[in-house]
């Protein structure tokens, strides 16, 4: 105690030095009768990776039986499908899961459909508590996140971000063997050895100097972007889509009538992801997308850094031969599933799964994205399937590189097991790269967008100006306790709180003002998006080829007033960006005055504002903007399950989600391409020296 005391009083003054928590956040009122709900829903997460035979939720858990409860399920079906399985013996507890196990998938899915059709919230609970006594912890946390952002009776509660409650999937091996060493130790350790391991103790915490991954763990210069694919809120992004979103299951489920654009989602999401992505290596000078061949080898080496507390995750070697002997099934099926769609377009009708399809429709662009997902609409005609069996599910399992064996519950982990890890792997972006291509493939035969379609009568923008961009680099702390296993005096009495430090890229505020001069008085939506200028060899991109690769950062409505408009967008006001999710402690301090963190009810979905800007250069990395303006027209009225995210009735992306083929058609009145540079200032993190003084406790 002694040691850690002084510790404390020798390096506490550091600790404060830095930022902590968000705390300047914006709140909502909850619902009274939630409060006590979102208690609940907290208590359940919080340590779920072992019991405590003295919580309420144990002693209800322990003595429930869902069989003698089965009029208290919607569906009595989904009840004898669980059983029927739990009977014959699920996944083991301390097993890893992941929803690309084929046996623990089924399983997994079982017990979604269980808390989904509970009766009323206290049949949620008591299931849950259910299934955090007996069964596996990995599945019991999937199907519970997923049902409380799906349930009607759970609408409005907050949700940890996904780091708090899976810590080993977001930070490397190294920290988390300090974390438990010092669990391990009750807290002991040296004050004159501490700081060169990155570790500091302040008012019953400790943190921990977390870095990214180096040029050991991605070949090819990858690591230049391990700040970026590493960011624990970039990997959350894509994790909650799949929570949304799952490919299991049915799209009237997840998002009710919204399901007939559930494909265009898919594309929209991924093409968004990869084109941010491709802004964040011109920016480091990496260049275009690789591709790969299946037949061929894989240049993409890639050593993750990450371990559950069962087995480290696989490696796959540089040069990495995709058709092993291992990997012979799969290619066999991917190569196939890309040929079949390619003949069913050639031919412009798919005809399968008792479906005929217009491939030459725009509308079918929800088909095709179903088709690439394998999800569960794409089948929903025929009897049902194994959904794993699908190019998503094989291609990972190629490109993961683990050791194959016939244990269905030993397996080696990937980072494209999971989707809390998917985004760390360059494999990742070369895999949904090649899908895209696919799909483009399908837009190239549709009608482009004309001139007159995207002209805008009357409305003219006369310029654009946009503020210095700038990006830099801060400290942010995030909670990782969930990643240790607590003594029973600690699950009592409250155990210290394990904290990560992590520079994290962010932006400075800007405003973008446009001038619009109008002849007539209308509702206007007015697009913002940020795109290359220049390809990866610094040659100016055309908009024939340019066009995928345009992020679509803002959108909304204006009324346009006869004569000169003088608009000034905020980026704080950017609509497809939100705050960064706060502590689950910060979120205890708000439900005290019954408040919780707005964006974490309203835009869980949607990325940080500081990342919607690609890290910038000390002389400025040249990008463009583009601002579109056209006539608004609202909504359908069946889309309102999805009104945080739509604003009109015009596809996802549009006026790009169609190839442009006639570039002077985007040069038209009410389109305004801004020239911009973004300029990276503030403190260098030392990303490119030695990893491990990169972890040492700053001077001051």
């Amino acid at each position: 105690m002694k040691t850690v005391l002084v510790l404390a009083a020798l390096i506490g003054l550091v600790a404060a030095g830095y930022p902590l928590f968000n705390n300047n956040v914006k709140t909502k009122t909850l619902d009274p009768n939630l409060v006590n709900i979102q208690k609940k829903v907290l208590l359940l997460l919080e340590n779920w990776k072992q019991v405590d035979p003295d919580d309420e939720y144990y002693k209800i858990g322990k003595e429930y039986n869902i069989e003698a409860n089965i009029e208290f399920y919607t569906n009595r079906e989904v009840v004898t499908e669980f059983l029927s399985l739990y009977k014959t013996g699920f996944t083991a507890k301390n097993q890893i899961f992941s929803i690309y196990y084929e046996n623990q998938a089924l399983e997994v899915r079982a017990l979604y459909r269980l808390f989904y059709y509970a009766k009323d919230f206290e049949t949620f609970y008591k299931t849950a508590a259910f299934a955090r006594v007996w069964l596996n912890e990995g599945q019991f946390i999937y199907a519970f996140y997923i049902a409380v952002i799906h349930r009607a009776d759970t609408r409005g509660i907050v949700l940890p971000a996904p780091y708090e409650i899976w810590p080993e999937y977001f930070v490397n091996s190294d920290v988390l063997a300090k974390i438990n060493r010092i669990q391990m130790q009750k807290g002991l350790i040296l004050p004159e050895t501490a700081q060169y391991y990155g570790v500091l103790a302040k008012d019953n915490a400790y943190y921990f100097y977390a870095n990214y991954s180096g040029p050991w763990t991605y070949e090819n210069n990858e690591n230049l972007l391990s700040y970026f694919i590493e960011d624990v809120a970039w990997n959350s992004y894509y994790y909650y889509f799949h929570s949304k979103l799952q490919f299991w299951e049915k799209g009237e489920n997840a998002i009710g009538p919204f399901k007939e654009r559930r494909g265009e989602i898919y594309y929209f999401i991924y093409q968004q992801i990869l084109a941010r992505y491709y802004l964040e290596r011109l920016s480091n000078g990496l260049g275009e997308i690789p591709r790969f061949n299946w037949n061929d080898r894989l240049q993409a080496g890639y050593y993750p850094l990450l371990t559950t507390h069962q087995i480290p995750f696989a490696q796959r070697n540089g040069d990495y031969y995709l058709a092993n002997d291992d990997n012979i099934e799969d290619i066999q099926f991917v190569d196939s599933y890309e040929k079949t769609f390619l003949q069913f377009l050639q031919k412009g009708q798919f005809k399968a799964y008792k479906q005929e399809v217009d491939l030459y429709n725009s509308k079918s662009v929800n088909f095709v994205g179903n088709y690439w997902q394998a999800n569960v609409d794409l089948y929903e005609k025929v009897p049902q399937r194994n959904y794993l069996r699908s190019y998503e599910d094989a291609a990972r399992r190629i490109l993961g590189a683990a050791p194959r064996n016939s244990y269905e519950n030993l397996n080696v982990p990937t980072a494209l097991d999971f989707y809390q890890t998917s985004l760390r792997d360059p494999a990742f972006y070369q895999l949904y790269a090649k899908i895209l291509d696919f799909i483009n493939q399908y837009k190239e035969y549709l009608e482009p967008y004309t001139q007159d379609v995207l002209h805008f009568v009357g409305v003219k923008i006369n310029d654009v100006k946009v503020d210095k961009l700038v990006t830099y680099f801060e400290y942010f702390d995030w909670n990782a306790t969930n990643a240790v296993y607590l003594s029973e005096q600690q699950l009592d009495t409250g155990s210290p709180s394990y904290i990560v430090r992590q520079p994290r890229l962010n932006n400075q505020p800007f405003t973008v003002t446009i001038d619009i001069k109008s002849d007539v008085e209308s509702e206007a939506v007015i697009k913002i998006f940020i795109g290359p200028k220049y390809d990866g060899n610094g040659y100016p991109i055309d908009l024939e080829n340019n066009w995928v690769n345009l992020v679509e950062i803002d959108w909304f409505t204006h009324k346009l007033t006869s004569g000169q408009n003088k608009i000034e967008r905020k980026s704080e006001n950017f609509f497809w960006f939100k705050e960064d999710s706060v502590s689950v402690s910060k979120i205890y301090e708000l439900l005290n005055n019954g408040q919780v963190p707005r964006y974490m009810i309203e835009k869980f979905l949607l990325l940080p504002r500081r990342l919607l800007l690609p890290r910038g250069t000390e002389g400025g990395v040249p990008f463009q903007f583009f601002v579109f303006v056209y006539p608004y027209q609202a909504p359908y009225k069946e889309w309102e399950p999805m009104k945080e995210f739509v604003v009109d009735n015009k596809p996802f992306g549009y006026p790009f989600d169609r190839p442009v083929t006639e570039s002077y058609y985007f040069t038209q009145p009410n389109m305004y391409f801004k020239d911009v540079y973004i300029y990276q200032e503030g403190e260098e993190y030392p990303y490119y020296t030695s990893y491990w003084s990169q972890n040492q406790v700053p001077k001051h």
